[in-house]
This record gives C-alpha cells, sequence and structure tokens, in this order.
C-alpha cells in the first residue's frame, strides 16, 4: 500500500510542477533539425525549409521568420510555391499534399494551413497508381501537375484541390503514342520531373524513370514531341528559350535535345559526361540560366567519379573556361539560383545540405561564400556547454555591433540587394521585423572543438557576433600533455564585465580536458581595436573548479 500511495504523490507533486512552472518554448534559434526540402519564391522572396519531422519554416528579411507544423508526423519530401501567390503547397512522404498561406491578423503576418488533399485511384487499383513522385505547380496558379509512380499525371486545381479528371494524362496514352521498338524495350516506369515550357505554358515535358520524356500539349490533350533517351532519368531542365531540353542521367552524363524542328523524334542521344568515363555518381539535379552577355551557367549537382569522390557532396558550377566543384561537408538536399530580376544575370547559388544553408556569390570573382544573417549552424561541432548573458552594458554592446559591422560580418551583396544587420533597415528578402534593439542579450556556446561562439539572441534570430576557435592554442600543448591523447570538451564557461572600468574588456573562460585528474582553463581577453579585435590568452593549470558550480 505504500507503494501505491507514493506513487500517487508523485503525481500529485508533478501535477503541482506542471501548473507552477510552464516552460513552453517560445522560439527557435540554429539550423532547422534534419531538412529535408527546399523551397524558393522569386516574387515573394521566401525562402522555405521543411525537414522530416513536418514542421516547415520561413525565412524572408533578417528577423522575419514563420514556421508551420502538420499534424501528420510525416517527412517534408517537397516544397512549391505558387507562382506569383502567397500559398505554397507540401508534399509529405504519406503522401498527403497541403496548402499553407501567409495571412495578415492583428496587424502581424502568419502561416495558416488553408487545405490538404490526397490523390484517390479507382477502386482496387494498387497504392503505385496515386503515389505522387513529381509535383509542377504551372505558372497560372491554378494548377497543380501530379506525377506518380505508376507512370500516370494528375491535374489538380488549387487552391480547392479539385482533381480535373477530364485533364489528367494516363499512362496508357503516352505509351499509345510512343514507337513501338521504343516501349518494347522498356517499361516506362514512374513519373521523375515535370518541367513547363518557360515560352509556351501549354507545353509540359514529363520525364519517366527509363529515361523516355514526352512532350505533352495540355490544351490539345497529347503529345507533341518525343525524346528517347535510353540512361536512367534523374532530372530535366527546360532552357529560358524553350530551345532545348537537358536532361541529367544515373551515369554521371547529361544530354542537351532540341524542341521543335523537323526530325526531331530521330535525333540521335549525344550524352556528356562531364567528369570523364569511368563510372560516375548521378546528376541529381542540373539547371542553366542565361546571361545577358556571354556563355550561360551551368550547374547540376552529382556526377563525380565514383572510385575518388564518391564519398563526396559537389555541386558543379561552369561559366565560361571557368569549372569549378564546390565540395560540401554534408548531403545536399536542394539548391537554386537567384537572379538579378526575372530574367537578369545569375547573382547568387544557395545550397541547402544537411548541415547549413551555403550562400555563394556568382558575381564576384572567385565566387566567395556569402555569410548568411540567420541558418546559423549552431552545432557545426557537438556542443557540450551554453552560458546567457542579460543586460549588456550599452556601451559594449554599441562597440561590439560596431566591431561586427565594421568587419562586415553579416553583410554580402546578394541578388542586388544587401543582406541587412539592422533589424530595421533594407530587407534582402521580403518581409520586415520592427523588433526592440533595447533587449541585449547573447549566449555563449562551447562546441567540443573548443571553438567560443558568441551569439546576439536580442532579437528572434541568432546572428554571429565572434567565434574564436582554439585550435592554435592546442599545438602548444607540451609533449608530455600531448601524449596524454586528451579529449578536447568543453565543460563549461564563465564571463567577467566590468562596466567601471573597461567596458570592452570581456573574459571568457573554457575548460580543456586532458585527463581523469588534469585540467586546463584558458582565459580569453577580447579587445576591440577596429577593424580587427585582438584576443589574448592565458593558461592556467590545476586551477581550481570552483566557477564551474
Amino acid at each position: 500500500m505504500k507503494r501505491f500511495r507514493r506513487h500517487g504523490q508523485e503525481s500529485q507533486r508533478d501535477r503541482l510542477k506542471q501548473e507552477l512552472f510552464q516552460f513552453n518554448k517560445a522560439m527557435e534559434h540554429g539550423f532547422p533539425h534534419q531538412p529535408s526540402a527546399l523551397g524558393y519564391s522569386p516574387s515573394l522572396q521566401l525562402l522555405a525549409i521543411g525537414n522530416r519531422s513536418g514542421a516547415i519554416k520561413l525565412y524572408g528579411a533578417p528577423g522575419v521568420e514563420f514556421m508551420g507544423l502538420h499534424d501528420e508526423n510525416a517527412a517534408v519530401t517537397q516544397v512549391h510555391f505558387l507562382p506569383h501567390q502567397v500559398e505554397l503547397v507540401t508534399l509529405l512522404d504519406d503522401n498527403s499534399l497541403h496548402m499553407w498561406t501567409l495571412r495578415a491578423h492583428k496587424g502581424l503576418s502568419e502561416l495558416l494551413e488553408i487545405g490538404r488533399f490526397m490523390l484517390t485511384g479507382p477502386p482496387g487499383a494498387p497504392p503505385s497508381v496515386t503515389r505522387v513522385t513529381a509535383v509542377l505547380a504551372h505558372s497560372s496558379g491554378d494548377l497543380l501537375l501530379l506525377g506518380t509512380e505508376g507512370g500516370h499525371v494528375f491535374v489538380v486545381e488549387v487552391p480547392g484541390f479539385r482533381e480535373l479528371e477530364e485533364r489528367n494524362i494516363s499512362l496508357d496514352q503516352v505509351a499509345s503514342s510512343v514507337p513501338d521498338d521504343y516501349i518494347g524495350r522498356r517499361n516506362l516506369e514512374h513519373v521523375e520531373a515535370l518541367q513547363e515550357n518557360p515560352v509556351n505554358p501549354n507545353q509540359v515535358v514529363i520525364g519517366y524513370g527509363r529515361g523516355l520524356m514526352v512532350i505533352w500539349d495540355l490544351e490539345k490533350q497529347c503529345a507533341i514531341q518525343h525524346i528517347p533517351a535510353t540512361q536512367q532519368l534523374e532530372s530535366v531542365w527546360w532552357t529560358e528559350d524553350g530551345s532545348y531540353i537537358l536532361s541529367s542521367h544515373s551515369d554521371g552524363s547529361y544530354c542537351r535535345w532540341m524542341v521543335g524542328g523537323e526530325d526531331v523524334n530521330e535525333e540521335e542521344e549525344k550524352s556528356d559526361i562531364p567528369y570523364g568515363h569511368f563510372p560516375c555518381k548521378a546528376i541529381s539535379k542540373i539547371v542553366q540560366l542565361p546571361t545577358v552577355e556571354g556563355p550561360p551557367f551551368l550547374l547540376f549537382s552529382g556526377g563525380m567519379p565514383r572510385a575518388s569522390y564518391g564519398d563526396r557532396h559537389c555541386i558543379t558550377v561552369i561559366h565560361s573556361k571557368t569549372h569549378v566543384a564546390l565540395d560540401f561537408t554534408s548531403r545536399i538536399i536542394d539548391f537554386f539560383v537567384i537572379r538579378d530580376g526575372d530574367t537578369g544575370d545569375p547573382s547568387a547559388l544557395v545550397v541547402l545540405v544537411e548541415e547549413e544553408l551555403v550562400v555563394i556569390d556568382l558575381q564576384t570573382e572567385g565566387w566567395p561564400v556569402i555569410q548568411t544573417p540567420y541558418l546559423v549552424p549552431l552545432h557545426s561541432s557537438a556542443i557540450t556547454c551554453s552560458h546567457h548573458i542579460s543586460a549588456i552594458p550599452l556601451k559594449l554592446w554599441e562597440r561590439e555591433t560596431a566591431r561586427r559591422d565594421g568587419t562586415g560580418g553579416v553583410h554580402g551583396e546578394m541578388a542586388g540587394q544587401r543582406w541587412e544587420d539592422d533589424e530595421l533597415g533594407e530587407p534582402v528578402m521580403s518581409g520586415d521585423h520592427p523588433a526592440s534593439v533595447t533587449d541585449r542579450r547573447r549566449s555563449s556556446s562551447g562546441p567540443e572543438s573548443l571553438a567560443l561562439l558568441k551569439s546576439d539572441s536580442s532579437g528572434y534570430m541568432l546572428k554571429t557576433i565572434l567565434k574564436v576557435s582554439s585550435h592554435e592554442l592546442s599545438s602548444s600543448l607540451t609533449n608530455a600533455a600531448q601524449q596524454l591523447k586528451s579529449s578536447e570538451v568543453v565543460l563549461g564557461m564563465r564571463q567577467r564585465i566590468d562596466q567601471s572600468v573597461k567596458p570592452c574588456l570581456l573574459w571568457m573562460l573554457t575548460m580543456r580536458r586532458l585527463a581523469p585528474h588534469n585540467a586546463t582553463v584558458t582565459a580569453f581577453n577580447f579587445e576591440n581595436s577596429l577593424p580587427h579585435t585582438r584576443t589574448h590568452a592565458q593558461w592556467m593549470d590545476r586551477v581550481r573548479l570552483d566557477w564551474l558550480r
């Protein structure tokens, strides 16, 4: 009886804790966990990221963020903005489609889910008939084309999610128009890609997994051209002038096909393998964008030789005589290109990988990386401690802000505009964040590599102020300490701000665990001296660790 009575008392205690201590998550900082999909709207200038837990986040101007969460605990596999609309469509791995919109409520904008839809096949049909594998948001803003695993293309009217059965494209319709010698050799398989003709919105290209591509006229409901590729298809891109279609394949090659003209169906397949004739990885996505003056930009992900670069995650950028392979530290989710206007030159390459968002400046020589004002990857290495600092002295805050602005820490040119650090300044993307800058807070994190990251958390977003690495200090350890094979782990940190004498003086302490009974504490002294910051370090061995308690 005592055991059951004690259990009841503990339950009562838990209920009291829940009533007295309401810990609710107010906001999130850092990079989304396990991203799985990427979308971008050139008209809204909004970036959307979906993750495996069913969350979707929208990013606009620095400080402008929206978050939505699907009721289903399913991964977001695709995100598509409706052209020139404020709606976007998400596809989950449970085959459900969801419509989201931005609406004003009490002077603020909210991300709301306004509809959901799931394809239903005829009675007795296998699930593959309606399993969505490709989505095309038509330029009219009124239609969604859904390619399925069974090879069919369904046409759905939005935003009401009404299926237009009379406009659906069945696999039998396509197969009946394909040459007999091709259809006899292979099955068409699933719909891998859907692309709209930039010149004629009534024409779309349907790419099937086995390699066949069919240009279909939506108005006449018939096929007008067949492109009989023989390699497994990965992606399709229609050039801006509508003259060519680019297809990328599983063997690391891509092909260029002419659209229209005479005897186009008899055109020979001429593939280009950028990295040689040795076995290469698949080119999962290919994009070609023209320039006002000069040759176009060609960008594709993958395609590297399997033997020597099989474990690399690369995006290749080719422009004129410049050929660069960008190597990323984690798997590439997706990428897109920002342009100067609707038809201007490419200005920036935005790449979403599993651990970070990378922006490459395509208008500056050398194609440098632009430091983004948000989506800071706090977990570049495992975080073992953190410290929150509030009530920062105003003079210290102003000097740190001036140092950050003077060194251009979070500024960069992108799409002809600026990454603006001032939360009341000109945004690079849509939206405005009128946050007050009187709330001065800072967070310090200590990753296991002993890199100190000072971040400004006064607003909604987390902005990097300073990053200090102890890599150089670790090289000065004695041979005896090196023989200990120390595990460099930050166990704690404290800081001291002298408000009366030197407002710009900040001490941050980190501890390195060298051995079970040995410890080293490093004291960093940051002195502001524009345009650079001097950092001094002092070593104190075997000190008392009372400051960690």
